[in-house]
């Protein structure tokens, strides 16, 4: 074993970072299906808010289950069929570029599903070789986006019920 391969297999061991599978089933279930939850609970109690609000709790859930599952399947499909060493490295720098409008969507997860894919082709997540240069500046941004994400939304929506009177 050669000083690289002794500092990658020492890496992967000591790596905090969760598989792909778990960054991308957290996002999902604590984005998508915590939220939808969320507002199905508020359906069940009549929740109306207060103030105008520009959509309705049906048409709140709707968007939260489309964007969020479209961002499942373009992630899953991303890391799946991008299999040569070119198309992970052009994967993840897609994802990577596209999580950042996808802040627009934080609420259904989108960026963190996307974010989880990019991080994924780029090798950081457990179980996988890290690519270097821009694919793996751009698997960070995912990173980043995978972990906060789901962290923002269930403050988010823990907040919401504690202070909702």
């Amino acid at each position: 074993m050669n000083t690289s391969q002794t500092a990658v297999a020492r890496t992967e061991r000591l790596s905090r970072i969760p598989s792909y599978g778990v960054l991308v089933g957290v996002a999902y279930a604590v984005c998508v299906l915590g939220m939808s939850s969320s507002i199905l609970a508020e359906m069940a109690v009549g929740y109306t808010g207060s103030g105008d609000a520009p959509r309705s709790l049906g048409e709140q859930l709707a968007g939260v289950l489309g964007f969020g599952t479209l961002g499942l399947v373009v992630s899953v499909l991303a890391v799946r069929f991008l299999d040569s060493p070119r198309r992970r490295q052009t994967g993840a720098i897609v994802l990577g570029i596209a999580a950042v409008p996808a802040l627009a969507f934080f609420w259904c997860g989108m960026p963190a599903l996307l974010g989880a894919g990019a991080a994924a082709l780029a090798g950081l997540t457990r179980g996988r070789t890290p690519e270097v240069g821009v694919a793996r500046v751009f698997g960070l941004i995912g990173l980043a986006f995978a972990i906060i994400n789901p962290i923002v939304n269930a403050a988010g929506v823990t907040f919401s019920w504690l202070t909702t009177s």
